[in-house]
């Protein structure tokens, strides 16, 4: 008892220090852009209000409708006009991504880690989660590609405000040979999906989201079952994109067991799983081609 009281008081701690950070900046737009996502009677207009107040982002968009893969006559100079030329989904994407990228933006290597590998793992297992919702779910998978992108962020936040002890976490990981979840329990006394959990809650995110990133490595302790279908598409995208070793491998200890569980959970077949993760590799490839990375 006393032990979970220490435990939320750190959690608590850290949240704080999010919150009155250079992140908490990205955290309105961030929900906003998720709200949009979530709401099915969301419009073009509805995105161009929340782009529009962000320059970066409004930069990005419109270099990505003016691009050659977007190819047009006339040069598009307003972003309602974009959202409707590139397509509201990809647009959905790319404002999610670019605002969450803000949270990595920072890159030395520490023990095998760095923020850009972290990134490229995160919107790896984003397109992934988000293809197999598609293609097995007939969902569109907004929700997912959110949860894909977010899961690590209590990585960001150990990485930035408690970092000694992260990197202690790190160099345990790696010289033991452990999960990087287990050694930040032994060094830190949580880790950085609880932390993930604590702070997307913090920001008033769905529940489903918030839950999904708390148990993106123990996907069996999800118990209400409208939750367990992202909370387990999570953790086999998560899984295949470490068995694929794409950006910062965080579970290089693999668990079969739990993966084929949720895979036969959720009835997808071996030879589906790998044609998605064929095609995610492609689509990876594009987003690097256009300057995502």
């Amino acid at each position: 008892m006393e032990q979970n009281a220490e435990k939320n008081e750190k959690l608590a701690n850290i949240v704080n220090l999010v919150n009155n950070s250079d992140i908490s900046s990205i955290k309105s737009v961030v929900s906003n852009i998720i709200k949009t996502i979530s709401d099915p009677a969301s419009t073009a207009k509805d995105l161009k209000d929340i782009i529009q107040i962000d320059p970066p982002l409004t930069a990005k968009v419109l270099k990505l409708a003016n691009s050659a893969y977007y190819t047009t006559r006339n040069k598009i100079s307003e972003i309602e006009h974009a959202v409707i030329w590139v397509g509201y989904d990809a647009v959905k994407e790319l404002a999610l991504s670019q605002k969450v990228c803000e949270i990595f933006d920072k890159d030395e290597s520490i023990e095998g880690y760095s923020r850009y590998q972290l990134w490229k793992n995160s919107v790896a297992v984003a397109l992934l989660g988000k293809m197999i919702y598609r293609r097995e779910f007939g969902d569109k998978g907004e929700d997912i590609y959110a949860a894909g992108l977010l899961r690590n962020i209590g990585i960001i936040a150990e990485d930035q405000f408690m970092q000694a002890d992260f990197v202690r976490a790190l160099k345990k990981s790696r010289s033991e040979k452990k999960n990087l979840i287990q050694a930040e329990n032994e060094v830190l006394g949580y880790n950085h999906s609880e932390v993930g959990m604590a702070v997307t809650g913090d920001w008033k995110l769905p529940r489903e989201l918030v839950i999904s990133i708390g148990l993106h490595h123990n996907p069996t302790l999800v118990d209400q079952a409208y939750l367990k279908k992202m909370v387990y598409t999570l953790y086999i995208a998560d899984y295949l994109c470490q068995e694929n070793n794409i950006g910062y491998c965080d579970a290089p200890r693999l668990n079969e067991d739990i993966f084929k569980e949720c895979r036969n959970a959720l009835k997808i077949e071996s030879y589906a799983l790998q044609l998605i993760v064929d095609d995610m590799k492609k689509e990876l490839r594009k987003m690097e081609a256009q300057g995502v990375f």
